[in-house]
Order: C-alpha cells, then structure tokens, then sequence
C-alpha cells in the first residue's frame, strides 16, 4: 500500500513522466491520499505493516492550538514509531516544491536510516528524493 501525504495535491502532480518517481506512480488509485498530520497518523498507526511505500509534502496547511504540523512532523512521528516498535523505517520519497522542507525531511531520514538502522546512505546525493528498495531515487 502507497501513502501520499499531501494537503492538496493528488499523485499524479508529483509523479509523471520526468517527475518524481515516474508515471507508473501517477495513477491517484495506486495511492491512498491523507490530507493531513492527524490523517496520517491515524493511518500509519492502523496500517504500518502494510505501506510498501511513503511519500511526503512538506507544507500541510495543518494547524491545531497554535501549533503548525508540517510533512517534518510526520517524519519524525514515523521515525518514532518505528524506534517504539521495532520496525524498519518504510520505503520513501519526499515530493514537496518546499526546498528547505524537502530537505530537511531528507535529512532527517537519512540520518534515521544511517545512524540507527545501519544503512549505508554514502550513494544518497543531494538530487535524489528517496530511497525505494534500497535504491536512492
């Protein structure tokens, strides 16, 4: 199962021929859509086991008690939750046009995976979004 975390737009603006991760994963009913931080939590915690792939807006136009929730805070949820229950963190791609959120989910992924999980992310470069089957994308 394919999880697009993304306010507003539907998967085939981030993904096209050219773009992303490429037509094959345009098609809106190869994904399930949640709109915001809250959604994505409640789906990540009802079906972690079944996500194949996560991919990530930066900017969620999410807010609750003065507190913005951003594709960030996401991130750092998933990375807890797998620290909490002993998972592998997903495969994964961060679609945002946000520069600075793009890259700061990214990072903080990267440093997830390299630091607790032990993978080597030396061939992740500053152009790729993503990591599918081990492979930097």
């Amino acid at each position: 199962m394919n999880l697009y975390l993304d306010d507003k737009r539907v998967p085939s603006m981030s993904n096209s021929e050219g773009r992303g991760l490429g037509a094959a994963y345009g098609a809106k009913d190869k994904w399930v859509i949640v709109r915001d931080y809250f959604e994505f939590v409640d789906f990540v915690e009802k079906n972690f086991d079944d996500l194949d792939i996560v991919s990530f807006d930066h900017d969620l136009a999410c807010f609750r008690e003065g507190k913005e929730y951003t594709g960030k805070d996401a991130v750092n949820y998933l990375i807890n939750y797998c620290l909490d229950h002993n998972k592998k963190f997903p495969n994964w791609f961060v679609h945002s046009d946000n520069t600075a959120g793009k890259n700061n989910i990214i990072g903080a992924v990267i440093n997830y995976l390299n630091k607790v999980e032990g993978v080597d992310t030396s061939k992740f470069r500053y152009h790729h979004s993503g990591i599918i089957n081990g492979l930097a994308v």
